[in-house]
């Protein structure tokens, strides 16, 4: 529908800004003698086609003439002008609409500075959703490097068992060693007190070898259940950071979604 808008005062104003955010209509012409009037500087803004005369109205494509003068003789001359080529709404049904269109007006307003604080608070929230999914990667990152890190001291741990094996056998063999010795020295008799003396010496070694790998062990075995611990910590850690992001990609999807339907709004 086409329509032409005569008066370009507050009512004219409200007028155009109700008409032009309805798809089907399409302003033509706004029409004031007061080529500085509100409505026409607005027309300007909009891109609407302006006029300070009546006569620059054409009615082969237009489909209704709306006087938003408030003037009675104004509107009597529109009809005895224009009546017979197109329709007119005049000036009661104008106030009509303009109070219609200035009810509308402020609930849009009343609605876009709602858009506009849902989407700033959308915003933020994404902001801080991208930080928390930033912090997270990086808690997941510090949890495969302390995963590796358990992972090559339980390594070590075995290759320490091993070698204190080694040592209780080399320990088991000096006692034997140490034994023998003693009983050489026993048969020796006066000569082989010295001998004897290094004997009891090497027996006194291997049973200190033997407890030090025994302690060792301790230690180690000690420590393993340690690095379990923190293993299990990590993965739990892990499965607790995988959980954050699950979360954080639902708010950020349905922030998202409130942002798409927010500029829809917007858009209508």
């Amino acid at each position: 529908m086409n329509i032409a808008i005569v008066g370009a005062g507050k009512g004219g104003v409200s007028t155009i800004k109700c008409f032009n955010n309805i798809k089907d209509i399409t302003i033509s012409i706004v029409v004031d003698k007061n080529i500085n009037a509100p409505g026409i500087e607005l027309a300007k803004e909009l891109g609407i086609p302006f006029s300070h005369s009546v006569d620059d109205i054409n009615c082969e494509n237009l489909d209704v003439i709306v006087e938003a003068t408030g003037n009675k003789e104004f509107s009597n001359f529109l009809k005895d002008k224009f009546e017979s080529k197109c329709s007119i709404v005049d000036s009661k049904g104008t106030w009509l609409m303009m109070t219609l269109a200035e009810r509308d007006l402020k609930a849009l307003e009343k609605m876009d500075n709602q858009i506009s604080i849902i989407n700033d608070t959308a915003n933020i929230v994404q902001s801080q959703v991208n930080e928390i999914m930033g912090s997270i990667e990086k808690i997941h990152t510090t949890s495969e490097k302390l995963l590796y890190t358990t992972k090559v001291s339980n390594e070590y741990i075995k290759e320490s068992d091993n070698i204190i094996q080694s040592v209780n056998k080399i320990s088991q063999q000096t006692k034997i060693l140490g034994i023998n010795a003693s009983i050489e020295a026993a048969r020796a008799g006066e000569h082989g007190k010295g001998f004897g003396v290094v004997a009891n010496e090497v027996q006194s070694l291997s049973k200190y070898t033997e407890d030090f790998a025994a302690e060792i062990k301790g230690i180690l075995l000690k420590l393993s259940e340690e690095i379990k611990k923190i293993d299990k910590e990590v993965n739990g850690l892990d499965s607790f950071s995988q959980v954050q992001v699950n979360a954080s990609d639902k708010v950020s999807s349905a922030v998202d979604d409130l942002v798409e339907a927010c500029d829809e709004n917007c858009n209508h």
